[in-house]
């Protein structure tokens, strides 16, 4: 049988694991558009004339930027300084800024989150691109849910 973890410790560990969900997002926030969106199929497409590539290629590079500075804000903290918590919660809120949103492009007429003439592909019901989105932004949350019930008790 193994021992619980002394309540510090056991805190100390939630936290750990909150921040290493926020930098998980964070990366996977920074790198996946270029996965998903630097080639043929999509920003240098032949449906995507030079106004798309722009705006192609303006959300790989801001996404990238912004991933870079959410870490850098991680980075920034200091240990045990309250005031540094807010560095992380900028962190955190960034991948959240960036691909919670786009749900809210379903609402609007004629946008869709599919190529035109690709079949839609859906996972659980749901367009893979907003689940892969919504699952970045629900794990920045997660983790920063996690750190703050951590450091509250």
């Amino acid at each position: 049988m193994t021992e619980a973890l002394p309540a510090p410790e056991a805190h100390a560990g939630v936290a750990r694991l909150g921040l290493r969900l926020i930098a998980g997002s964070i990366v996977a926030s920074a790198t996946l558009p270029w996965l998903a969106d630097w080639n043929r199929r999509h920003t240098f497409g032949p449906e995507y004339g030079p106004h798309a590539r722009w705006h192609g290629t303006s959300e790989v590079v801001s996404a990238t930027t912004e991933g870079l500075v959410a870490l850098w804000l991680l980075r920034s903290r200091r240990l045990h300084d309250p005031s540094s918590e807010r560095l992380v919660t900028a962190a955190a809120l960034l991948p959240v800024a960036r691909w919670a949103p786009f749900n809210l492009t379903l609402l609007i007429p004629g946008t869709s989150p599919y190529d035109q003439h690709r079949i839609p592909q859906r996972i659980l019901g749901m367009p893979a691109a907003l689940l892969s989105q919504d699952l970045i932004a629900a794990t920045a949350a997660l983790g920063l849910i996690m750190r703050r019930a951590a450091r509250r008790t």
